[in-house]
């Protein structure tokens, strides 16, 4: 007897498989780009491509349809020429690393009209953590520095959990002429990665000779489990070089998770 072979059967089983590859290589999905509009595994492989030509006038939308691990390594997004860059989730999405030390997950390198929004809407939010819990300069889950201006994070949980006195869950760093200028942050919960609690929620410190981060506007955030026994803890904490910032609308707090975790390791007496 023939072998008998079910073409329609296979057929569908090719669609399933190259939909399957197609789905595995789907995590960051970038259109609207010059070059570079296609499926990254990772927002720093995007970050990369985007980075590499002009993007002059372009409207570019990068979505997070999968979760992302981008390792102990930096997404790093320069500074480009794009209208507008616009970073979003489909779904319920994670973006997650444990950088290197003294390294952020998200570093804005001079970027302007960028703006990452979780949504909160329709099933979609995003989760950006970085669980590193360096003690060094500048380890932060997003970095502002080299003159980042004009861009918005809005409605996403950003995660941290840096132990280092010059460093932040959000990191304001130095400028390099103006400064890191008329940015927004709005509507999001800042907060520990894990059980591990960050020093500083937000922290700004830019150049000296006067190049200062400003016109900052921090609104209707929750700012949340930042904490060290041993060293000055802060919300928002402004250095050096930090001006003319708008701070409106935030809820200052601890969790009850951690309340009840300190409380467990405190020893009370009758005597």
């Amino acid at each position: 007897m023939k072998p008998y072979l079910n073409f329609k059967a296979i057929r569908v089983l090719w669609l399933l498989l190259a939909s399957l590859s197609y789905s595995g290589n789907a995590q960051v999905v970038v259109s609207g780009a010059t070059t570079g509009n296609t499926n990254y595994t990772t927002l720093r492989n995007a970050f990369a491509a985007i980075n590499g030509t002009s993007q002059t006038g372009n409207t570019i939308v990068i979505t997070i349809n999968s979760d992302t691990d981008e390792s102990t390594l930096t997404a790093v997004l320069n500074a480009g020429t794009w209208a507008t860059l616009t970073i979003r989730p489909s779904g319920t999405r994670t973006i997650t690393g444990a950088t290197g030390a003294g390294n952020p997950l998200i570093n804005l390198n001079g970027a302007d009209n960028v703006t990452i929004d979780g949504l909160n809407s329709g099933g979609n939010s995003l989760l950006i953590s970085n669980t590193s819990t360096s003690s060094s300069t500048n380890t932060s889950t997003i970095r502002f520095i080299a003159d980042a201006t004009q861009n918005t994070i809005t409605n996403c949980t950003i995660a941290g959990s840096e132990v280092a006195t010059a460093g932040g869950t959000i990191f304001f760093a130095g400028g390099t002429t103006t400064g890191n200028d008329n940015n927004t942050i709005s509507n999001c919960t800042i907060t520990a990665a894990g059980s591990n609690l960050p020093i500083n929620a937000i922290y700004s410190n830019g150049t000296p000779t006067a190049i200062d981060n400003s016109n900052i506007t921090i609104s209707n955030n929750n700012i949340q489990d930042y904490f060290h026994e041993s060293i000055s803890s802060s919300g928002i904490n402004l250095a050096a070089n930090s001006a003319t910032w708008n701070i409106t609308g935030n809820r200052f707090f601890q969790s009850l998770r951690f309340i009840k975790a300190n409380i467990t390791q405190c020893y009370f007496s009758d005597s």
